[in-house]
């Protein structure tokens, strides 16, 4: 943090303005702004929940609106005569205009109903001129070299963030104006309860408890290593991609972008994983690929394997959703692999770090409201309980590797859990007829946190030559279950 603010300083420093032109700006609606609320005191609460004085271009007008935050403030009225004394008290009144110039404000409006719109004018110019200021600071930065390119783009993208955050002051909803529209929504799914409102796992019971994974919503997979963290983000990836025509995007840090198409092909074909890297396949097989390889040309997925740290990733995601907007299309899954392998920002300790890419992660969800999956590690906690109990653990949300953090900042928290030491054997049955036995690993999908939600879990099978998860017939019942036919 201490050296975000570091660079937001020197980014400060360099703000110039732009020369020989006038900056954005409406003196009509500044004065005709502060005439609504010297009419009608009333209308200040709504006013200040979008401007403040330093969104006023007129030195004159910053001052005034000074003077009605602090009446404001101290719950006094707010009309010509106490600004004008409020003023004359800071020795402020002749730098304000004088009292003759206040007193004529309330002339400017012929009723103060429109403060509000006056309001959104004044803010709207305010917001061009920080944007005019802030794009000066970049070039002015650029050309001085003194700082790195990184810092240039963190603390402009953190700039860019703040001025449009500003849009969002006036965030407040009338319930008596919003009830209408929610009982609607809810009307319009009680016409069909069984459909998902956000985006389908494949997994029913988790589709059940969390109606999918939806906009905003920073979505944990967590697991120990190689129990199938990939294999299970990549078979929901290709699912929403290939079956729904969703538009995915990955960052994979530990993979290459071959490494995870061979996976989506494996997926997709049921052709084995080794066969597929070593080439052995036989005209079976190579139909299969050909026709899962047809399927993944058609989709939007996106892979970015670049060493990025979580201002890039939002900085990358941000430009992928205009280019797909140019085709009439929409960004609708972000997933990363794996968190504790993000690009730190700053020189502080590991679990800061981490704390910092789980906040941006979030924040990233929250900004481009679209969901974001990211797969984390566990600590070895869970493999100290099952020595301690010689039997297999669930995971806990205190396993999550390195920090809290993780916990604090997700919607949806879900484990992989590995249920039992043994393989286990699944027969698939193809639509020809044949049949083919295939070694599996007995797995639990575990929702241990759901924000908006129960939590609950579902038995799943692994199978590892295939990078895929299935669900089995009887799937809630015995461990015999996964004997039985997908």
């Amino acid at each position: 943090m201490a050296l975000r603010k570091q660079q937001d300083n020197k980014l400060e420093a360099f703000k110039v303005k732009a020369a020989g032109k006038v900056p954005p700006q409406n003196l009509d609606a500044e004065q005709s702004l502060l005439g609504s609320v010297l009419l009608n005191r009333s209308e200040f609460d709504g006013v200040k929940a979008k401007v403040s004085s330093r969104d006023f271009y007129e030195p004159r007008h910053r001052l005034i609106f000074s003077a009605m935050e602090t009446l404001w403030e101290e719950n006094r009225a707010i009309d010509s005569l106490t600004v004008i004394e409020l003023l004359n008290t800071r020795a402020q009144l002749e730098e304000a205009g004088g009292a003759s110039y206040i007193s004529s404000l309330p002339d400017a409006v012929p009723t103060s109903k429109h403060a509000g719109d006056y309001a959104n004018i004044v803010r709207d110019k305010a917001m061009m001129r920080d944007m005019i200021d802030m794009s000066a600071a970049i070039v002015e930065a650029a050309y001085s070299e003194s700082m790195s390119t990184n810092e240039i783009l963190e603390s402009a993208d953190q700039m860019l963030f703040k001025v449009s955050e500003r849009k969002q002051l006036n965030s407040f909803s009338e319930v008596s104006e919003e009830v209408g529209r929610v009982y609607e929504q809810i009307d319009e799914r009680s016409k069909n309860p069984e459909a998902i409102t956000g985006l389908a796992t494949g997994f029913r019971k988790i589709d059940d408890c969390t109606a999918g994974f939806k906009k905003g919503e920073l979505i944990i997979i967590a697991a120990r290593p190689s129990l199938g963290k990939t294999s299970l983000a990549i078979n929901i990836a290709y699912r929403l991609a290939v079956k729904q025509q969703k538009n995915v995007l990955i960052f994979s840090f530990e993979m290459s972008a071959n490494d995870l198409i061979r996976r989506m092909l494996a997926v997709g074909s049921k052709v084995p994983l080794q066969k597929i890297r070593m080439g052995r396949i036989d005209t079976q097989d190579k139909a299969s690929l050909m026709h899962a390889a047809g399927e993944l040309s058609e989709t939007n997925i996106f892979i970015d394997t670049g060493d990025n740290n979580a201002f890039d990733m939002r900085a990358k995601t941000r430009t992928k959703i205009p280019d797909l907007r140019k085709d009439g299309k929409k960004l609708d899954l972000v997933i990363i692999d794996y968190m504790q392998l993000v690009k730190p920002n700053d020189n502080v300790p590991r679990e800061q770090q981490i704390s910092q890419i789980s906040r941006g992660l979030k924040i990233m969800a929250m900004e481009l409201d679209l969901p974001v999956v990211a797969l984390s590690q566990l600590n070895r906690d869970v493999e100290k309980r099952e020595k301690a109990a010689d039997k297999m653990s669930p995971p806990r949300l205190s396993d999550l590797r390195e920090s809290g953090a993780i916990e604090q900042d997700a919607d949806l928290v879900m484990f992989i859990h590995r249920e039992a030491r043994e393989e286990a054997t699944i027969t698939e049955t193809y639509e020809s007829g044949a049949r083919i036995d295939r070694k599996v690993i007995p797995c639990k999908l575990i929702i241990a946190k759901n924000r908006n939600g129960p939590v609950d879990s579902q038995k799943v099978a692994f199978i590892p030559e295939l990078t895929l998860f299935e669900e089995v017939s009887g799937m809630d019942t015995d461990e015999s279950s996964y004997g039985a036919a997908i």
